[in-house]
């Protein structure tokens, strides 16, 4: 198995002063040295195989330190070098700004369709980011097949920059590349990615614990509104890709909600997901009833599944049920999805012998539809 620690590299001193920093190849401050000891240290136990940086001083310095506790030979990759921010270099936000607000106005708004003048396209320089993330990933993976055996867990660190990560992480879950920008990415903060049997699943995501003694960087649970539709059914559509095995080739995921259905399920349902790094990763519903709860199906990002987020979902879900009064709380999903079949199984649901008299009660689907699925109901 191999693991990736995708790690941004500690500060500058124009990170410090908040100025836009790209091509400008600073080195790191007083302050990223040490932080950049305070990461060697948090990974000095780590069986680190193989460390990576980009071109640029900030990142091989960040990768140099970590290296000292573990003696490897450090490769640099420029393709993961940092964007060109042109004219904006070494400007911080206000005086981007007073220089021409229409043009900061529409580039935060799309910058895969924006250019600053005298920088590289946001659409160049995330796909020069992919060539080089891949290349890297190639070659690991075919290092990792050679005299390896299968449990055998290769770490490596990949040091680069936040544009850098933000593409990666866009463009493994399937985000809109103009939706890279907004993902968080903080000065050396790590996100945990893990490759195994082809798949790659995302454990973390802008990761700075180590700088503190306390967690405070776990995905957080919140309610989400109208601002919120669009994330919600991108996770929606994206996680409903393993439907593909119940309705068949034909099934095309992208389709599986539309945007009106949402709108007309958040009028009547509330909405939960689960945030990470400015990214939703998963989904949930809830609508108490006079006698009941319901819950909408829950969904996850394949990227992300297998991380427990479907669990924390349901057990802040019976939670609010249990403080409005429910007593019972109902999932209806379909009869042919094995994995969510298990799931509810697996945290004390049972299959209720009524439920097509369920989904006619309480469920507003087709008739095609509710055929083809099944309620389950736990007591709270």
């Amino acid at each position: 198995m191999l693991k990736i620690i995708l790690a941004r590299h500690a500060e500058t001193i124009w990170n410090e002063e908040r100025r836009y920093i790209g091509r400008t190849d600073l080195g790191l401050s007083q302050l990223g040295k040490g932080n950049s000891r305070l990461l060697a240290s948090h990974l000095e136990n780590q069986p680190i195989r193989k460390i990576i940086s980009s071109g640029m001083k900030r990142a091989t310095q960040t990768a140099e330190i970590v290296n000292l506790l573990h003696h490897q030979d450090l490769l640099r990759q420029p393709l993961l070098n940092e964007i060109d921010f042109g004219i904006w270099e070494g400007l911080t936000h206000d005086e981007i700004v007073e220089k021409d607000p229409e043009l900061v106005k529409k580039w935060f708004k799309d910058p895969f369709s924006t250019d600053i003048p005298e920088g590289e396209p946001w659409r160049v320089f995330a796909d020069r980011v992919w060539s080089g993330w891949s290349s890297v990933v190639n070659s690991l993976q075919e290092d990792s097949q050679e005299g390896e055996s299968a449990d055998e867990t290769k770490i490596v660190l990949i040091v680069t920059h936040a544009g850098c990560i933000k593409n990666i992480l866009a463009r493994i879950l399937g985000r809109e590349p103009q939706k890279a920008w907004h993902i968080y990415q903080d000065k050396g903060a790590l996100n945990h990615l893990i490759f195994k049997d082809g798949n790659i699943k995302i454990a973390r995501i802008n990761d700075t614990d180590y700088r503190s003694s306390k967690r405070h960087n776990m995905p957080e649970i919140k309610a989400c509104d109208s601002a919120d539709k669009e994330d919600l059914h991108f996770v929606i559509n994206k996680a409903s890709a393993a439907y593909a095995r119940i309705f068949g080739e034909a099934f095309d995921p992208a389709n599986y909600m539309s945007m009106a259905e949402l709108t007309k399920e958040m009028e009547e349902m509330s909405f939960l997901g689960i945030v990470q790094g400015g990214l939703m990763l998963a989904a949930g519903a809830y609508q108490p009833k006079a006698d009941v709860a319901l819950m909408r199906h829950l969904y996850v990002l394949p990227a992300c599944q297998g991380q427990g987020m479907g669990r924390r979902l349901l057990s802040h879900i019976e939670e609010v049920a249990k403080g409005d009064g429910q007593r019972e709380l109902l999932v209806g999903t379909y009869a042919k999805n094995r994995e969510a079949v298990d799931f509810y199984i697996k945290q004390g649901f049972e299959i209720s012998q009524d439920s097509q008299r369920l989904l006619k009660k309480y469920w507003d689907i087709p008739k095609r539809q509710a055929e083809i699925s099944t309620v389950f109901s736990k007591r709270l």
